[in-house]
This record gives C-alpha cells, structure tokens and sequence, in this order.
C-alpha cells in the first residue's frame, strides 16, 4: 500500500511541474531569456576586448651533426586586441605550426638568438592579422638555441635474429643488409668505443621463402643515425646433398721430406642450395695434413683438416676422417 502511495504522489507532482513549464508565461519568459542572452552574446562580440593566441612552433632544418642542448618553446603567445566578433575568428581557427627553419643558422658558436624583430615579422607572415588587430604583446618575446656539434664516424650495421629454416632449405646466399654501413653522429666518448650499430631483434621459425623486410635500428642514447632503418634480404632455397672425391694434399713439408697416405684421396658430402650445384668450383673444399701436426705425432695416423672455402655449402663431413701415412726423404 505504501508503494502504490509513493507512485501516485509521484505521478502528481509530476503533472503539476509540466503544466507549470508548459504554461504560456513561462514559455513567454524563457523566450525573451533567450532573445535577451542572444541580443548580450551579438554586444559583446561588438565591444573591443583582449584575448590570448596561441601558437604552436615547429622547428625544422636541424642538421644530423648538430644536437639541441636546451629546450626552445614549443608555443608562442600573442596578446592581442580587437573587436569580438574578429577575435572570435582568431581563437576558433585551426592554427597549423609555426615553422622555424634552422638550417643556415648553425655558424655562432654554440647558439642561435631569434630576436623579437625576427619573431613579429614572422607572425605578420603566419597570422594575416586584420588591420583593426592590435598586438599588445608577445611572449617569449625571443628564442635562444642552444646547440652543440657531434662527432661523425662510419660503421657497419650488425644484423640480430634468430632463424630456423624448414627442413630441406638452406640460406641460398649472404644475408643481405642494405645499407650495410651507416654513419653515425654522437659525442666523442661513445662513438671512440663504437664498432657496430644492432637491429632490432627479429625472429623466423619454420622459414621456406625469401624474405625481405625493413627492420629498425635499436637506438643507443645521445647518438643519432643517418637513417632509422635498413632492408633486410634473408634469401632461402631447397638444397640437396654433393658428393665429390678429393686428394688430400700436404701443407709446411720441408723440401726433403715426401709422403704417402692411405688412402689418397677421400669423399666429400655437402649440402649445397640448388642454385649453386653446379657453380661449386673444384677447390671449394679441401682436405689436407700439416707437417708441423706430424713431427709432434708419434702415430702413423693423423686426423685430416678440412678448408670450407665456400659460403654456399654446409654440412661439410669426408669419409675417411683419417689416414695412415709414411714419410719417405727424397
């Protein structure tokens, strides 16, 4: 019961505040309230009045080789004075930034003074202020630059990733980096210890095509690049195994000394991409004892070396891994 008590005195004074709002007088006062705010708003937009613009500023033209040591205002802010209605326009127009070009003023030592002559001519330039705009004042009224200059050097870029090629692919070249050099710009102190500039990480699993990509540089603190980024070429390929019969050959025998192994020769396997199966030149691989390994050896057996001559192959193993020798003086 008390429910129901609570609704209908709600629904009454509801009713009561509609018919009081939707009456004729209220509706004749918030009509003339209305008139009257508007008739206030066109006065006021007539009247002289002060305002504050702002400017944003956008500095360009710094050379790689130059770092900014402080930090120059990111806004200009204009005092100005006129009528309502046009300083209404000046505060509601999309203002694009003020572009300050510092590319042929690095000569001073150190800093660079944008007077405030230079500051007025400028926003002249950028604002088209009507004539009746009176500017009253300008703040900062000048820009001081403070700049020092970088050491340059040069330095190869040092690819980072992890790559894990699909079964039966092999890399079917170099990885190729381009540039694979850049030049850097830094104090003294860092680039002295400086040998090499990272990417960043990158990581390929179960990879079965070429890929070429950009990939950014990791950044090192207070030193700049001449370009954030390089492209990258991992090039892959099916390979196949090569089998091929080698002679072994001597290394450091002195003049005197000849000798004989058993066998002569041995077999070679390799992977190889197919690409290159037949570009494989005749000394890519070699297989060769040493005699300054022998004179210390008292077996008349020795563990042969192996020369990969060749960036193309992989998986490089011989059959026999050893031989019997002798020594005979000619």
């Amino acid at each position: 019961m008390a429910e129901n008590s609570g609704i209908k005195l709600l629904r009454f004074y509801t009713k009561k505040l509609k018919s009081f709002f939707l009456s004729k007088d209220i509706l004749s006062f918030l009509l003339f309230l209305a008139l009257s705010a508007a008739f206030w708003f066109v006065n006021a937009l007539g009247k002289e009045r002060e305002t504050i613009i702002s400017i944003p500023i956008r500095y360009i033209g710094v050379p790689q080789n130059i770092a900014i040591t402080n930090k120059p205002p990111t806004e200009i802010k204009l005092n100005v004075r006129d009528q309502g209605i046009k300083l209404f326009s000046y505060t509601h127009e999309s203002l694009t930034p003020l572009t300050i070009d510092l590319n042929r003023t690095f000569y001073q030592k150190g800093e660079i003074l944008i007077t405030s002559d230079q500051i007025n001519g400028r926003i002249k330039r950028y604002m088209h202020l009507q004539p009746t705009t009176s500017i009253l004042e300008v703040q900062p009224d000048s820009i001081l630059v403070l700049y020092q200059k970088l050491e340059t050097t040069t330095v190869p870029v040092e690819f980072v990733a992890n790559i894990e090629l699909a079964h039966q692919y092999i890399l079917g070249d170099k990885i190729w980096l381009d540039p694979s050099t850049i030049t850097v710009f830094g104090p003294k102190n860092i680039l002295d210890t400086l040998k090499t500039v990272r990417t960043e990480f990158k990581e390929f699993k179960n990879l079965n095509d070429t890929t070429i990509f950009n990939c950014k540089l990791k950044p090192i603190k207070s030193v700049r690049y001449s370009t954030n980024e390089i492209r990258v070429g991992i090039f892959v390929e099916l390979f196949t195994e090569k089998k091929i019969t080698i002679p072994i050959t001597n290394v450091n025998f002195p003049d005197n000394l000849s000798i004989r192994t058993f066998p002569a020769v041995v077999n070679a396997t390799y992977s190889v991409g197919l690409s290159h199966f037949n570009s494989i030149g005749s000394n890519a691989v070699q297989v060769y004892l040493d005699y300054n390994d022998l004179k210390k050896s008292k077996n008349t057996k020795q563990k042969l070396k192996i020369l990969n001559n060749s960036s193309n192959i992989s998986n490089l193993r011989i059959s026999p891994q050893e031989v019997e020798f002798i020594l005979e003086e000619k």
